[in-house]
């Protein structure tokens, strides 16, 4: 590849996939050693696509989901306005911040934010990214991604919230209890 291609590479920062398995409902749900957040300087950012490439199509989100867990054998998702909520609010936050991140900016976890919204939840996950392009990039990036695969592929789950603030983008799937 050619200098002057590689250059032109866009970055599309990930966060590490997040997800909280609770069997015992009194449990304190932890994150899994998979959580991380990225930042410019941490090295997280993944480079995807060409800085010449048009932008890509407007896509429902909750439609593109489904296709592709359809295309995987997956049964259909539910959009939860509860999981919603929290994936916007998320969004925002991590928009303001300026960094792709599980972690909100008053230290909360993706389990804090989904009961903050009233989900009560008996698995939760999330995923989280940033791109100047839209949601086809996002969803190409996360099934390049084996941890951000493992959230999409999921099958012990049944709803979602999807939600975008600027360029950053959040993915919440859960089953309630």
């Amino acid at each position: 590849m050619k200098l002057a291609s590689l250059a032109a590479l866009l970055i599309l920062p990930l966060a590490g996939c997040l997800e909280v398995d609770v069997s015992d409902a009194a449990a304190t749900p932890a994150a899994s050693s998979s959580a991380r957040s990225g930042t410019k300087s941490d090295g997280l950012f993944y480079q995807y696509g060409s800085a010449s490439t048009p932008a890509d199509a407007n896509v429902d989100p909750g439609t593109a989901l489904n296709e592709y867990r359809a295309a995987h054998g997956l049964s259909k998702l539910r959009k939860s306005k509860k999981l919603t909520a929290a994936a916007q609010g998320h969004a925002r936050d991590v928009a303001r911040m300026g960094k792709v991140t599980h972690t909100g900016s008053d230290g909360s976890s993706i389990g804090d934010r989904a009961r903050a919204e009233g989900y009560r939840y008996a698995r939760i996950a999330e995923n989280v990214a940033w791109t100047a392009r839209g949601f086809p990039t996002v969803m190409q990036v996360w099934d390049d991604s084996p941890s951000h695969r493992e959230t999409l592929q999921l099958r012990d789950v049944d709803q979602y919230g999807l939600a975008r603030s600027g360029q950053y983008w959040v993915l919440m799937v859960g089953r309630s209890q």
